[in-house]
């Protein structure tokens, strides 16, 4: 495959096959085997329920700020990304726009599609915001809704010129201050860009150094080659956002040896990050990467489907506070964007999993209300260190549909400290419910069904109840439509 050869001499059938996956899981229907790989049920969760989102954060400003209106500097819409210099025109309008509005200022993109893009990056983001940047550093943008007001990159540009097509880039070494993204679309259109791994690059929606306090609210950001968001210490809130089909390209260029996830970040001490009220559908890694630190980090409110390495990737943190969630991580979707990599299955392994230790602190997890199901591997791993687990209400099942044996494992010198839960339910799954070597803690009641390898290991774990036989446990978590984007800039009803 060349430099410019992109994904798109190949979208034609993904694309049929994701709508044909997405329609049928839409329309409720059972997915048996599709081709020779496994598909799964139907993504309708194990119960339904209309969540109540959480208390609006405080990145979510209520009065809209004067931003620089992108099109009084020239921007013009280009939906069908005609070239190069009307992609060139945007880019600086959108930075003339920036420069205008000045340091923690904020940028309107009004209702239109704008691609982006610049001849003569080459290893540079399209927009370096901070000291000596093309933006002056803080800066925020808005939208008049995500279903409306899109900035996309440009295919107009070879990979072997320009293989750095990240769009946002918060420079290191400037305080940014307060950062609100909101009411847009931010499309990396993957689909058409060429073979940036080859050429050593790729692509992110925002990559952020510096200090500050960055929050995203009403935000469908999509397409993107790798990482969505490459957080590091300063993102804060999530709310209301959709994330969609983020580092497909990286796994399929790389043969399945190279993953993205839609959130990479650092558990910053001090500021807690809050992932509210959000959608997630399809990547090649996880819907939230935990790199450093030993902060806080909470998940409330959200409908996950399409994780092909984890839903958490948890290398650090002292709580990850997971609540009202529904997981589902094999999806017919995720297998139709994924190409076929034999012994590289990034097509939805695990729930949470834990192989490294990057803090000082081992973590605690704290599940309430949580559904996680269709997994090709096991649920839960700690194979390095130790981690907690707490909770209540807390429903697996399907897990072990292609490998492995066990629902719950440590590994090597890994340990679950203590295991603290009042109601968990395992079913259908094709492995034993614990492979526990060294863990300990008390589960008061245990509901377990239709499981090929029955109770397990269990350590020095105590399960109070073994209610074998019985039914699954029916957590409250938001059906999909009840979270992500919606159309209203302002008109979002907090309940």
């Amino acid at each position: 495959m060349t430099d410019d050869s992109g994904l798109a001499s190949q979208i034609g059938r993904r694309k049929l096959l994701a709508l044909l996956g997405s329609a049928a899981v839409t329309g409720g229907v059972v997915h048996k085997v599709f081709g020779s790989r496994f598909t799964g049920p139907s993504e309708e969760p194990l119960v339904s329920v209309e969540g109540t989102p959480e208390t609006k954060p405080d990145g979510e400003n209520a009065p809209e700020p004067n931003g620089e209106n992108i099109r009084d500097h020239g921007a013009k819409p280009n939906p069908t990304d005609p070239g190069i210099e009307a992609a060139e025109r945007n880019l600086n309008a959108l930075q003339a726009a920036a420069q205008a509005a000045g340091a923690h200022g904020s940028i309107y993109v009004p209702e239109g599609t704008y691609y982006i893009g610049r001849r003569g990056a080459q290893y540079e983001p399209f927009n370096r915001i901070g000291a000596d940047g093309d933006m002056p550093p803080g800066i925020s943008i808005y939208g008049a809704g995500p279903q409306a007001s899109e900035l996309a990159i440009t295919e107009r540009l070879q990979a072997g010129s320009h293989p750095v097509q990240t769009a946002f880039r918060y420079m290191d070494d400037v305080n940014h201050g307060t950062v609100v993204i909101r009411d847009i679309q931010l499309n990396g259109n993957y689909e058409n860009l060429p073979n940036l791994r080859d050429s050593g690059g790729g692509s992110r929606c925002i990559k952020v150094g510096g200090n500050g306090d960055l929050h995203i609210s009403n935000t469908h950001i999509r397409g993107w080659y790798q990482e969505a968001i490459l957080g590091r210490d300063v993102l804060r809130t999530v709310n209301r956002c959709t994330f969609e089909d983020n580092a497909i390209a990286d796994h399929n260029y790389s043969g399945g040896r190279h993953i993205g996830h839609h959130i990479t970040t650092h558990a910053s001490n001090g500021n807690p990050l809050k992932v509210t009220n959000s959608r997630f559908i399809d990547c090649s890694g996880s819907a939230i990467d935990v790199r450093f630190n030993a902060g806080e980090i909470s998940v409330r409110n959200c409908y996950v489907t399409g994780t092909g390495a984890n839903f958490c990737k948890l290398s650090a943190a002292s709580l990850l506070d997971v609540r009202r969630v529904y997981h589902r991580a094999n999806t017919p979707s995720l297998e139709a964007k994924l190409d076929d990599t034999p012994g590289h299955e990034f097509d939805g392994r695990q729930f949470i999993q834990r192989i490294s230790a990057r803090a000082d602190t081992p973590p605690t997890v704290r599940l309430n209300d949580v559904i996680t199901t269709n997994m090709t591997d096991y649920a839960l791993q700690c194979r390095i260190d130790e981690m907690t687990i707490e909770g209540d209400m807390i429903a697996i099942a399907k897990t072990n549909m292609r490998e492995d044996n066990e629902v719950i494992r440590d590994r090597g010198p890994g340990l679950f400290s203590d295991i603290d839960i009042d109601r968990l339910s395992v079913h259908e799954c094709n492995g034993m419910v614990f492979d526990l070597n060294s863990s300990s803690g008390t589960i008061r009641t245990l509901a377990r069904n239709n499981n090929q390898g029955g109770l397990g290991n269990t350590a020095d774990l105590t399960v109070e109840t073994d209610a074998k036989g019985q039914e699954p446990f029916k957590p409250s978590v938001p059906s999909p439509s009840a979270v992500g984007i919606n159309t209203a800039s302002h008109s979002v009803v907090w309940r």
